[in-house]
């Protein structure tokens, strides 16, 4: 069962990185790049689950906050001008 979620979000990651191609506005890009973040955090942990190794629970939680992270300098970024100013 767990597998199953793994390979479903997967897949969800599948459309999501199209999304990111496909988007017209930075807004939308920075949207799908959020959620292709939160989306490996939820297979990071579900990989955690199923294996039974709870120090991965800490690497997901780091890596989620530095997913955030990431997320909030580049959208101040493009609020500030970017690479325009």
């Amino acid at each position: 069962m767990l597998e199953m979620t793994m390979v479903l979000i997967g897949v969800a990651v599948l459309f999501l990185l199209y999304q990111l191609t496909l988007a017209k506005t930075i807004y939308e890009r920075l949207v799908a790049l959020n959620l292709i973040a939160v989306k490996i955090a939820l297979i990071m942990t579900v990989y955690a689950v199923y294996s039974g190794q709870s120090e991965l629970l800490d690497i997901t939680l780091t890596y989620s906050i530095i997913g955030f992270m990431t997320v909030i300098v580049l959208t101040r970024f493009v609020l500030k001008g970017g690479r325009l100013k």
